[in-house]
């Protein structure tokens, strides 16, 4: 079991396996405003048309979340090398996100 931990007060997410499990902590960072700009060509650069992956999760995200109407969207870096963007929580929302992918009845 993975615990996915989101504090607004800091600017990043920890990914903590349970223990007895000796792999790494996986930990993201929020991208700085001003690295914003190179982002989406540095980790995603050679995906044909990466230029349209941004607006493409909106959209799904428009279709799959009848409460989405819109919003500012956290860009991130994993200390794994990996990336990826979330909605950018409310300030008084103390909310701990979880990750739950239902079609494979998992947590993703």
């Amino acid at each position: 079991m993975t615990t996915v931990l989101h504090n607004s007060t800091t600017p990043s997410v920890s990914v903590t396996a349970a223990s007895g499990n000796d792999q790494p902590q996986l930990v993201a960072t929020i991208v700085p405003d001003e690295q914003r700009i190179s982002f989406w060509p540095q980790h995603f650069g050679l995906i044909p048309q990466w230029v349209a992956l941004e607006p493409r999760v909106f959209g799904w995200m428009d279709r799959l979340c009848e409460d989405y109407c819109g919003g500012i969207w956290n860009l991130y870096t994993l200390n794994n090398g990996g990336a990826f963007m979330a909605p950018e929580p409310d300030d008084d929302d103390d909310e701990t996100w979880v990750l739950f992918n239902a079609m494979n009845g998992n947590r993703a």
